[in-house]
């Protein structure tokens, strides 16, 4: 073989290969998908000894013994096959069962498979290639082969356990495995890799993985449930705290609306019941931010509630008198500034208003919380200090929100004056902060004025009747006889509600 002849066959090799190479990267950026590298350097080694076994057969420079020529010619042989069977490998399992037919096959499986196939390509060439005797091949190292495996058992149990846990996780998963838990970043060939909640990386042998067992909480679904535990006081009683906790976890984000949350009475405790809200979540990688969100909603709910976390009975409280009355005062006059922007608590004086505010109290919702539900009875005004609230009505299945109220705003007054079902469900739509005024609040107020009663049930109803004129556009005429009709109607229903009787007009 001349030098022309050398060069042109070790460029149409070059060409054969890096065309090969080429295609695969194109096809995996356009995908968008990591170019494999495993192809690369197989082709590299393939490439390599074929050139050198064409240098020997071309004889243009120092002879190469004949021993030599067929070692690379057999070296030769094998990195081609092992270029070849690593491009399938990248096509068939890579792209048709991983990628098209959603099949998980470990890592170590598909090298195992490599592996394999040059092995039995190194026979079949050594035979074709040398004339060794297969018989002799496999007779030779079958003691070589036994004292090996006595000193790699460790290894080899390592390797097989490896690809039975291929069938249990996968990368990606959550898991706990020996009181580690974390995230499966890797499958190899002797240990499995974890990423834990602190970023520490923990290496496990695949043998001792398998032995003592995973917990895998993603597969066969991504859903979990998780437990939080919290206290109340013995005064409460128990159904009262698990409706509040079922009602909190419906509006905590990341909680799952189906399975249903449970809440459970766990323990009685010596300072308190102890309770436990089980909720799903989809994503177990927020596990701690959503159980902290959720002991954040019960703090809150709880406080509007007056449910009482209490303090250990060996903790003694020593108020001091002086700083708790000007802090009440201080939220009193806060309370009153509020409550006089209302149009028809606007009939009373400062020191009506004053009585109410002694009698209101202060509540904050979190986002997604139900202030008041669509048909509950209710008897309490909320008026809006800060934040947004999305009134919603529910009819047929379906929900649509009409309105948003903004601060300043209030919702409620019929349940407070007539205590009729709320008409409309009331939605935190941030952090909301309200005044709640109750019936017996307004009661110590109207009792000793019972007058009141009728000038609040005049603003109210001429309220009502212009929203209802403007909406059916009645005239004038029709607007003030409406007002004198729906007066009358609506002070009897107030009375009936504070007293229990009905006066005639």
């Amino acid at each position: 073989m001349n030098l022309g002849s050398l060069l042109g066959s070790i460029l149409a090799i070059l060409a054969c290969a890096g065309g090969v190479l080429v295609g695969l990267t194109y096809v995996f950026t356009r995908r968008g998908k990591p170019v494999p590298v495993l192809p690369f350097y197989a082709g590299g080694v393939g490439v390599f000894f074929v050139v050198a076994s064409l240098i020997g057969h071309s004889g243009l420079g120092a002879s190469v013994p004949h021993f030599v020529q067929s070692c690379l010619n057999v070296a030769a042989w094998l990195g081609a096959a092992f270029f070849f069977f690593t491009i399938l490998d990248v096509l068939i399992i890579g792209e048709w069962l991983i990628e098209r037919g959603q099949r998980y096959i470990p890592d170590i499986v598909r090298q195992l498979l490599i592996g394999a196939e040059v092995v039995a390509a190194g026979v079949l060439i050594l035979w074709l290639v040398m004339g060794i005797n297969l018989v002799a091949l496999v007779a030779l190292p079958t003691v070589a082969a036994a004292m090996v495996g006595v000193a790699l058992k460790d290894t080899l149990t390592r390797f097989f356990s490896g690809i039975e846990l291929g069938k249990i996780v996968k990368v990606g998963d959550w898991v706990t495995v020996l009181d580690r838990e974390g995230v499966v970043t890797h499958i190899g060939m002797e240990h499995v890799t974890l990423l834990t909640r602190a970023h520490d990386v923990v290496s496990l042998p695949n043998d001792l993985v398998i032995q003592s067992g995973v917990t895998n909480f993603t597969r066969p679904t991504t859903t979990h449930f998780c437990n939080v535990f919290v206290d109340a006081a013995y005064r409460t009683p128990p159904e009262q705290v698990c409706a509040t906790l079922l009602e909190t976890a419906n509006s905590v984000s990341g909680v799952l609306p189906d399975p249903k949350p449970s809440a459970f009475v766990a323990a009685f405790n010596e300072s308190a019941i102890q309770y436990r809200i089980k909720f799903p979540i989809g994503d177990f990688s927020q596990r701690d931010s959503i159980e902290s969100a959720m002991r954040t909603y019960i703090w809150h709910a709880f406080a509007r509630k007056g449910i009482e976390i209490p303090f250990p009975q060996r903790v003694v409280h020593q108020p001091v008198n002086g700083e708790d009355a000007a802090q009440n005062r201080h939220t009193i006059e806060r309370i009153m500034a509020k409550l006089t922007a209302v149009d028809f608590l606007a009939t009373l004086d400062t020191k009506q208003i004053e009585v109410l505010a002694e009698g209101a109290r202060w509540e904050l919702y979190l986002p997604g919380e139900r202030v008041v539900r669509q048909g509950d009875p209710g008897e309490v005004l909320y008026v809006i200090v800060s934040g947004t609230a999305d009134v919603r009505l529910e009819q047929g299945g379906l929900t649509t929100t009409v309105t948003t109220l903004e601060p300043g705003k209030f919702f409620g007054e019929m349940s407070l004056l007539t205590g009729e079902p709320r008409s409309a469900t009331v939605v935190a739509a941030t952090e909301l902060s309200v005044i709640a005024v109750g019936k017996q609040a307004l009661l110590q107020v109207v009792q000793e004025d019972r007058r009141l009663i009728e000038r609040i049930g005049e603003v109210v109803a001429r309220r009502q009747a212009v929203t209802a004129a403007a909406k059916a556009q009645l005239s004038r005429d029709a607007a003030a006889l409406s007002v004198v009709t729906h007066t009358r109607s609506l002070v009897e229903r107030i009375q009936s509600f504070f007293w229990g009787t009905r006066k005639t007009a």
